[in-house]
């Protein structure tokens, strides 16, 4: 019997069980997920969601003394890459490893007690912020920089671009409609051009870093795939941005046609 969801309702598990038991089945076993299950494209695996689907089946477990004629054998927790084989990656397993250490421990516990926590930030080598979802520190497990490194990613790399998007030449000196016929003020583009030049270079050279960690644990077209989905979409509108920048500034303010 599988449920992944944060509340499990407990209600219908207790008649599917009283079903199987009325059927004949002498066993039952019970899956969770400590990573994918909660968003398609997940990128960061939220770790109340999984601890809370995790504590969810603790009671349904306890609550087995109920059906004396089926057994409890026990309980798979599963990770998804894909949600079906036509779908995107979801969570990459090292932003997985903390959430399968909280919903790990919480079972050998029973609870997510402070013990608990305390074994699991021993383990992982970084601080549990199950409010915000995440591991906070270094780490010291296999993949923590590749961790840290999408966290980084998703926190901060869409932010920084629409922060960009946003400045005020940006959006008065240098819209589509600048790009597209090639004119544009060259004064107002030094206003944000150095930004911008600074806020690529960091991202490429974020990146390249990343990519060199991710070579030590996945196939190259996982990598790729990974990239294009999370990455190349922001960094590929900043190149453009750059590219077109520079080529404008080259024409001082006299228009080409397209």
């Amino acid at each position: 019997m599988w449920f992944y969801s944060s509340q499990l309702n407990l209600k219908n598990i207790d008649q599917l069980i009283s079903k199987y038991q009325e059927v004949g089945f002498k066993d039952i076993w019970f899956a969770s997920a400590f990573k994918g299950a909660s968003g398609v494209d997940q990128r960061v695996t939220p770790l109340g969601h999984h601890l809370n689907n995790h504590l969810s089946w603790i009671k349904v477990i306890n609550s087995m003394s109920n059906y004396p004629s089926i057994s409890f054998r026990g309980i798979i927790l599963t990770g998804w890459q894909r949600y079906e084989h036509f779908t995107v990656l979801c969570e990459l397993l090292p932003v997985g490893i903390p959430s399968l250490a909280v919903c790990l421990k919480t079972l050998q516990h029973g609870e997510f007690s402070e013990k608990a926590q305390m074994e699991i930030q021993h383990l992982l080598g970084c601080s549990i912020k199950i409010e915000k979802g995440i591991c906070e520190g270094s780490g010291a497990f296999s993949g923590s920089d590749v961790y840290n490194m999408i966290l980084q990613i998703d926190q901060d790399l869409q932010k920084q671009t629409d922060e960009l998007m946003k400045h005020y030449h940006v959006r008065g000196s240098f819209s589509y409609y600048h790009r597209k016929y090639n004119f544009a003020n060259p004064r107002n583009l030094r206003f944000f051009t150095e930004k911008l030049q600074k806020l690529l270079a960091n991202w490429e050279s974020f990146l390249e870093n990343l990519r060199r960690q991710m070579e030590t644990i996945f196939f190259p077209d996982a990598i790729e795939e990974w990239m294009e989905q999370n990455v190349n979409q922001h960094m590929d509108g900043l190149r453009k941005m750059a590219h077109d920048a520079n080529r404008i500034e080259k024409l001082k303010g006299r228009p080409k046609s397209p």
